[in-house]
């Protein structure tokens, strides 16, 4: 699998559409750290994607890793308000994952990873459902730790990936790639401007991505506001449209996306390191947005007040039409 450099682009569009959009509210917020069961878990925590499969009624959630190899793994819940039961699995050959969505064509998952030093790479995986794992695409040359975060598959069998910064430090644009799983080719499609200062502090970027509708992208932007003794973080959503992919498509443009921000009511909750988000189930007749934060195994809160360390965080929005 070929990965195409950002600048061979001849040619910039701007794409935007109007369409029906949608508001946020909070429902209920919950830490996981809290439970019993998973604070005596060593492997539990570094939560980076999470993914709520009806088909199953089932949830899953992964871990970018604890350890110096970033091993990483596969939990499964049936509820995420009563944890006192549930699966886990070591995911051998993978290690700092980062996001994870359910192919119902097949009953697999897609993930994506992101490791390295200095300079990220990491891979786009397929886990199967006999557990066996297959590489279908990767990247390199990303700066530390800021590489492909984000993953969403379309209902034309596109995988979508975003990076969570610039490949370049002085561009103002995220790569945003899909992944044909039907024809696999790997395509960069569209640019997402993204400020890194949005929170005052250098380190905003795009930590998921979610299909919110067809051709519709739900962007999620986690900026730490760089307070060494706590941990804050301002979190913001974004939609966007992508363009259509078809044969008569030119390679040779990539389109430049218009972001639309989600109004969100986050109820005066103080938001940790969101990381992760998938549409939850339905409640009292609402359709619900799931998000949950990385605790990043709690590394840096040596020095900080027990009130101010990070946890694993759960939170469920109610999602408005507008």
């Amino acid at each position: 699998m070929k990965f195409i450099a950002l600048f061979f682009v001849l040619w910039l569009s701007t794409f935007s559409i109007k369409a029906q959009h949608f508001r946020l509210e909070l429902l209920k917020s919950y830490n996981l750290s809290d439970s019993a069961a998973l604070q005596n878990d060593p492997y539990f925590g570094g939560l980076s994607g999470i993914e709520y499969v009806p088909k199953f009624g089932k949830w899953y959630m992964v871990t970018d890793g604890a350890d110096s190899t970033r091993q990483s793994y596969l939990f499964e819940f049936d509820s995420l308000f009563s944890t006192k039961s549930y699966k886990r699995w070591k995911l051998d050959s993978i290690h700092s994952a980062e996001s994870i969505r359910f192919d119902k064509a097949d009953s697999s998952f897609y993930l994506t990873t992101e490791l390295g030093e200095g300079k990220t790479y990491g891979s786009f995986v397929k886990l199967k459902k006999d557990s066996t794992i297959q590489t279908i695409s990767r990247y390199q040359d990303f700066e530390d730790n800021k590489g492909f975060e984000a993953l969403a598959l379309d209902s034309t069998r596109v995988l979508w990936g975003t990076s969570e910064w610039p490949q370049m430090p002085n561009n103002p644009y995220c790569q945003v790639t899909g992944y044909r799983l039907t024809q696999r080719d790997t395509l960069i499609r569209a640019l997402y401007p993204l400020d890194r200062n949005s929170c005052g502090y250098p380190d905003n970027g795009i930590s998921e991505l979610l299909l919110a509708r067809d051709r519709q992208l739900l962007f999620l932007e986690r900026c730490w506001t760089g307070e060494r003794d706590q941990s804050n973080y301002s979190i913001r959503l974004f939609t966007a449209y992508l363009p259509r992919i078809d044969s008569a498509a030119d390679p040779s443009i990539t389109h430049l996306l218009e972001k639309k921000e989600v109004i969100v009511n986050w109820g005066g909750v103080h938001l940790d390191n969101i990381e992760g988000m998938t549409w939850g189930p339905i409640i009292n007749g609402s359709k619900t947005l799931v998000l949950v934060s990385d605790n990043n195994f709690n590394k840096f809160d040596r020095k900080k007040t027990p009130e101010n360390r990070q946890k694993s965080q759960l939170v469920v929005m109610k999602v408005i039409s507008d």
